[in-house]
This record gives C-alpha cells, sequence and structure tokens, in this order.
C-alpha cells in the first residue's frame, strides 16, 4: 500500500522541478515547507499560520531588494506550501533565505528551500555554511530528524512557544509600515540635508562643486535615491537580530553593505559619495532597530553607544595586518593607520561617535533653539566637527598640515560666530574658496554632520525642535 505522505512529498519533488525548469533565467525558485512533523503541520490551524509564514518570507526577500515575480500558496497532502519565484541566483537567493530563517521570529519555522533552472538545490554547505540546528537541543538538525531524537510532544510545545512569542509581540514584526520605515526616513533624510547644506568649505552643494571634479549636486541626488532602500534593510537587520554580542551583527552588516555600495557606484558611474555614509549610518540603522524592538523612547548617545557595540574591535582587526603589508598594497586607510596612527571612522564609531553626541548635535540642538534655519544650524554644526574629528579625506588629500589647517580655520570662523554674523558667513564663503583651490575636501567630517542630523530626526524630544521633513 502506497504511503499517501510519501507520495505528497514525491509530487511536491516533482513540482518543484517542473517550476525550476519554467524559471527565467538567471531566476530561482524558492520553496517553503514548515519544520515540523506531519501530524503537526497537517493541523488546521498551522494552515492558517503557514499564510503568515509565507507572507513574512515573500516580504523578507522585497526588503532584502529581491522581489518576487510570481508566488503560490496552497496546501497539499503533506502540509502547507508556498513557491517564489526570485529573479536573482541561486547562492544569492539562498543567502537570504537563511538570513530570513536565522534572523526572522518566524523563520525557525521555516525551510525555505532554493533551486535553480536547472533543478539543482543550492544549499547550506554550497556556500561553505554550517548546518541548520535543530529548535529543541541544538545539534545539526538532519541527526535530529533522522534518529527521531525528540518526542513529538516536545516539538509541539517548542513550536508553539515560538508562535505565541510572535503572535502576543506589542508591535507587529513589520519593518515597511512601522520602525524600519521611520529610521529609513530619517537616514534617507539627514543625507540629503547634509547635501543641500551651504556653504561648505570645499565639498559639494546645490551650486559648488567644492573640490570635486568628478560630481555635483546631481551625483549626489542620484546617490541618495540608490540608498534609499537600504537604510530599512540595515534597520531591519538589528530589528531581527537575537544574539548576546552585538558584533556578532557586523557581519552581515557588512554584507548588506557592500550591495548598498554597489547599488551607489551604479548610479553614479563609479564615483564614490557615500561609501563612509553606508558605514556609519548602516551601523547606527541597525542600532536603532535593535533599540526600537524594545519598544521604549531611547537618546541618540544610547543609538550610539549600540552602535558601538556592533563595531566593538572592528579597528584592531581591520587594521591589525596593515603594519606587515608592502605600501604599495595599503588601502588608503591602512596608509592613514600606518603613518598616523589614525583609525578614522572606525575609530570614531567604535567610541560611539563622541564628536557628534558631545559637540556637534549639542551645537545643531542649540542654535536650532535660538532660531536659526536649519541650513545655517548645520553649517555651523560643521564647523564644530572640523575642530574635534580625525577627517581621513584631508588627510589623505593634503596630509597633516590640511587637518591642521581645517581645526585652525573652523575654530575662527566659529570665533567670529559662524552663521549668526556677516563676518563668520564672509569667511566661511572665503575658506570655501581656499579648499575648492586647495583641493582640501572635509568629506569625513560631512559624513559626521549627516550622522548629527540623523540623530536630531531620529530622536527629536531629545535634540531640540524636530524638523518637518
Amino acid at each position: 500500500m502506497i504511503n499517501p505522505l510519501l507520495e505528497a512529498r514525491e509530487e511536491r519533488w516533482r513540482k518543484r522541478l517542473r517550476e525550476a525548469e519554467a524559471l527565467p533565467p538567471g531566476s530561482s525558485l524558492v520553496t517553503l515547507t514548515l519544520r515540523m512533523p506531519a501530524p503537526l503541520r497537517l493541523r488546521e490551524e498551522w494552515a492558517q499560520r503557514a499564510r503568515e509564514v509565507h507572507r513574512a518570507l515573500l516580504d523578507s526577500f522585497e526588503e532584502r531588494g529581491f522581489p518576487p515575480g510570481g508566488e503560490e500558496f496552497h496546501l497539499g497532502a503533506d502540509g502547507p506550501e508556498g513557491y517564489l519565484v526570485v529573479s536573482a541566483g541561486a547562492e544569492e537567493v539562498k543567502k537570504a533565505a537563511i538570513a530570513f530563517e536565522e534572523h526572522h521570529p518566524l523563520g525557525p519555522l521555516a525551510d525555505g528551500d532554493v533551486m535553480n533552472p536547472s533543478g539543482q538545490t543550492v544549499g547550506r554547505e554550497d556556500l561553505s555554511l554550517p548546518p541548520r540546528r535543530c529548535l529543541l537541543c541544538g545539534r545539526p538538525a538532519a541527526e535530529c530528524t533522522r534518529e527521531r531524537t525528540h518526542p513529538p510532544e516536545e516539538i509541539e510545545k517548542s513550536v508553539e512557544f515560538l508562535w505565541k512569542g510572535w503572535e502576543g509581540a506589542e508591535k507587529p514584526f513589520s519593518f515597511r509600515e512601522e520602525s524600519s520605515a521611520r529610521i529609513a526616513r530619517c537616514a534617507d533624510t539627514a543625507l540629503h540635508f547634509e547635501a543641500a547644506a551651504r556653504p561648505k568649505p570645499g565639498l559639494v552643494d546645490p551650486f559648488s562643486r567644492g573640490a570635486h571634479g568628478d560630481m555635483d549636486y546631481f551625483t549626489f541626488l542620484r546617490s541618495g535615491s540608490s540608498l534609499a532602500p537600504w537604510w530599512g534593510v540595515f534597520a531591519r537587520l538589528g530589528w531581527n537580530f537575537r544574539g548576546d554580542d552585538p558584533a556578532a551583527l557586523l557581519p552581515p552588516l557588512r554584507e548588506e553593505g557592500r550591495r548598498a555600495e554597489a547599488a551607489m557606484f551604479k548610479a553614479t558611474g563609479g564615483i564614490n559619495t557615500h561609501k563612509g555614509l553606508i558605514f556609519s549610518l548602516g551601523i547606527l540603522c541597525a542600532a536603532s532597530g535593535m533599540l526600537e524592538r524594545r519598544g521604549a523612547p531611547f537618546s541618540p548617545r544610547e543609538c550610539c553607544t549600540a552602535a558601538a557595540g556592533i563595531v566593538r574591535g572592528v579597528g584592531e582587526a581591520d587594521f591589525a595586518a596593515a603594519r606587515r603589508k608592502e605600501r604599495g598594497s595599503l588601502t588608503a586607510g591602512e596608509r592613514l593607520f600606518v603613518d598616523f596612527g589614525v583609525t578614522g571612522i572606525r575609530g570614531e564609531a567604535e567610541k560611539g561617535f563622541p564628536s557628534v553626541t558631545d559637540h556637534a548635535l549639542p551645537r545643531l540642538k542649540g542654535d536650532l533653539e535660538e532660531g536659526l534655519t536649519m541650513n545655517d544650524a548645520m553649517v555651523n554644526a560643521l564647523l564644530v566637527l572640523f575642530t574635534v574629528s580625525e577627517d581621513t579625506n584631508v588627510l589623505a588629500r593634503c596630509g597633516s598640515d590640511g587637518a591642521t589647517l581645517l581645526k585652525k580655520k573652523g575654530a575662527e570662523i566659529l570665533a567670529a560666530g559662524g552663521m549668526k554674523t556677516q563676518g563668520g558667513r564672509d569667511a566661511l564663503h572665503a575658506l570655501d574658496c581656499l579648499f575648492t583651490e586647495s583641493r582640501l575636501s572635509p568629506g569625513g567630517c560631512a559624513d559626521l554632520l549627516a550622522v548629527t542630523v540623523f540623530l536630531h530626526l531620529l530622536c527629536p524630544e531629545d535634540t531640540g525642535p524636530e524638523v518637518p521633513y
């Protein structure tokens, strides 16, 4: 007598092969099933719950930049089944499926198998990743399944616990509609506010290329638009993180950061407009996601402290081998570390962005409370950053003399009143001419200005009056 469950599994496999053969070139097939024994997944309540898991997986792919080109969900004889057609290679899609399984609250309940158009299944071993772990004991899941290690009632308790945790959460897990949308909007707005502020000595603004011959304000607009979807991705990674050590979040953040950089370079024709900011705002968006999941308000300093936890030890790790390399093989950042001991944005982030929280943000808050426009308050905050931060872009272009000049001129113009006085404004325009002619571009300070604005928008109750979008 034919076992109906075995026959259903065989039919599901045949269906996968048929669906894979019909895939458009460069696409992959994702098959979703529930990760539990058949008697449990065949229950009516799990048929309905599986639809929510399917929807969450679909949302996850969309938010990671892989919008499914087709989807199907039905109840088979072996339990609920979901199918997604994703326009990306099988290895990248498998990584996205693994990220859902490991980081989304519903992920432990899901098995997301990925198949390429040739009918080949891409597994964790193909990506040199360790096997999936058992829900109950942490051993490789395949071993526990094969050996039937755990009684069905224990498995049922475990999956019900996971589901109740999801069902009873205070907030719906929807980054686009709630937390990530707000974080991403603040990041996107901060990026565009920084680009629009003027005058910014040596930097691009709507009316000047500054010290840059290869970019203008419209280059920054294209770059900013290409990065807009990624801030929510970083925030979602932070929200989904369940580990005890925030530093474990850095590798997936860097992986997504590389994808964001690729989008930026594609939009700008290979011009680096925001690579440093992808790092800074990326970890801050992730830190914000981690904090917002707690459901309580938080401050800019708490956000920066959380970000510091994510990048803890990154400078030592990234620069450990720099002193042993041939000089010709050093990156610009490694050369600055070897020559000056400067860790740049890595060091700033590891310390919790003190240039921002201790200096630039209080100045921005104070100037706004005094009635300055957002533009003028940002320019004054930029001048503060000239005086307190290590700008690796200036060091790389103009050496230590340029860095000394940056601090000196910033302090002088602030003493003259900055944007509050005519004398300060005149000095700013003169400095813009000097920096432009000298090719001195304080791009690192510009990135920290965007961080300052981001924290102001994210935590308006903590940083003075909120600026409308």
